[in-house]
């Protein structure tokens, strides 16, 4: 069972993120967290929609009404009661009363009577699948509109679901460095159980042992994997790249796709990164020096504005890639803050941007080059749409059939086989068991 202190934390990462608008990651960096405090702080962030509607279901209190501490020790006892299994929930119930009379808040007969009343209730009353489809997948009702709109209800009920299912820790071993069966050896030496991806090549999937970071482990430090989803892999491969290639990869932090892309062409190319930020250039740095990886130039940039840097080298990349700012709607699993901050309005205001990208990147696309476009999202306005318009106000580009770079292990129906002819793939969480991500290719005419 976890300690009181341990409970303590929790109540207030969750209270930071919940009322204060934090960041979970950050909340949580830079101190020692229990594997307890890590899932009990996703796993209330990520049910919270679920988790009001049950207080007021079960309990008849509206969290609305309670002030911000009290709910945060109901969210998190709820949590526990309805969704964790490694506590008992008289244990919930009790732990969270002791949580508000630490605090002086004075509300301890409440809590004590939210929480008994969600804990006797029924195990059917408690599955939330039975409710309403944003209660199910605990999204946001505009939230849920979006993936309902662009997918229709049955497929969009399925990717919500998914999301609540714990992602896997995905690690694209370095090949430029050792083969698949060494970096598969060190890592199970470091304590950690391997398996293979899904479909993409130089995928590995690891699962911790309790207490163990991947972040920490000598393979890791020894530069012999980068952590990175399989969908941001597939950028890569579709991209292409080849030994001697002018590559320029726009939004470039953290560097997965470009160290990807120069592990690709071995190592024997040339890899312009650029980022707004650079404290975000130093971790390009840091990644590409730990993976021993030669290739890249950093450049500090705004990539809606790429030409008030690269003055004299408009047309003359083999390969551009926009890994754009997005929505993050295919991040939902292991990014539950995303559930609380995302707007449909918040949505709107990236649409500029993107497209800014992409014009701004276009220019750099020399005569037979290419461009690769990609999201971490499933909004089909940030994707297709964006892609869409671009290429009715850029007669000089076409979609290209990328067919042939796709790997075979990637599930292919006759829909995906239609996208992929038309230049442009979206992964799905409940098929592709991978973050949801979508991939364009643009073909500069020669």
């Amino acid at each position: 069972m976890a300690r009181s202190d341990d409970r303590e934390q929790c109540v207030r990462f969750l209270y930071e993120c919940l009322e204060e608008g934090a960041f979970s990651n950050l909340v949580m960096k830079g101190e020692e967290v229990s594997d307890f405090v890590r899932a009990a702080v996703y796993g209330t962030l990520t049910y919270t929609v679920s988790i009001d509607f049950l207080i007021k279901h079960l309990a008849g209190k509206d969290v609305d009404t309670m002030d911000p501490f009290t709910r945060t020790v109901i969210r998190f006892g709820t949590w526990q009661i309805v969704f964790s299994d490694k506590v008992p929930d008289y244990a919930a119930v009790s732990t969270s009363v002791e949580l508000i009379k630490k605090s002086g808040k004075g509300s301890a007969g409440f809590v004590n009577a939210v929480l008994r009343a969600v804990a006797t209730s029924s195990s059917k009353e408690r599955d939330i699948s039975q409710y309403r489809p944003e209660i199910a997948t605990s999204l946001k009702s505009e939230i849920y509109g979006i993936l309902k709109k662009c997918y229709g209800k049955e497929h969009a009920l399925q990717i919500g679901k998914s999301f609540l299912v714990t992602p896997e820790l995905t690690v694209r071993y370095n090949a430029y460095k050792k083969n698949r069966t060494e970096v598969i050896s060190d890592l199970e030496r470091d304590g950690f159980i391997v398996h293979e991806g899904h479909f993409i090549p130089e995928a590995l999937v690891i699962i911790p042992t309790e207490g163990a970071r991947i972040d920490r482990s000598p393979s890791f430090i020894n530069g012999e994997f980068f952590v990175q989803s399989e969908g941001a892999m597939l950028a890569s491969l579709i991209a292409s790249p080849k030994t001697g290639d002018k590559i320029l990869d726009c939004c470039s932090a953290p560097g997965g796709k470009a160290t990807h892309m120069a592990e690709i062409a071995g190592n024997d190319c040339s890899v312009t990164c650029l980022d707004i930020n650079v404290s975000r250039l130093r971790l390009i740095k840091e990644n590409a020096d730990r993976l021993g990886i030669t290739a890249l130039r950093l450049m500090e940039a705004d990539s809606t504005d790429i030409s008030s840097v690269l003055t004299d080298e408009e047309g003359t990349y083999d390969i551009v890639t926009a890994d754009v700012p997005c929505s993050g709607m295919g991040l939902l699993g292991k990014k539950p803050d995303i559930r609380h901050t995302l707007t449909y309005e918040r949505m709107k205001e990236l649409l500029p941007r993107q497209k800014a990208i992409l014009e701004s990147a276009s220019k750099f696309v020399k005569p037979g080059g290419r461009l690769v476009y990609s999201t971490c999202t499933l909004n089909k306005a940030e994707n297709e749409e964006q892609v869409q318009v671009f290429l009715e106000n850029h007669p000089d580009f076409y979609a290209e059939d990328i067919s042939s770079r796709l790997p075979e292990g990637l599930i292919i129906d006759i829909e995906r086989s239609i996208e992929a002819k038309n230049g442009y793939i979206t992964l799905f969480p409940d098929r592709d068991l991978c973050d949801g991500f979508f991939v364009a290719s643009l073909r500069r005419k020669g």
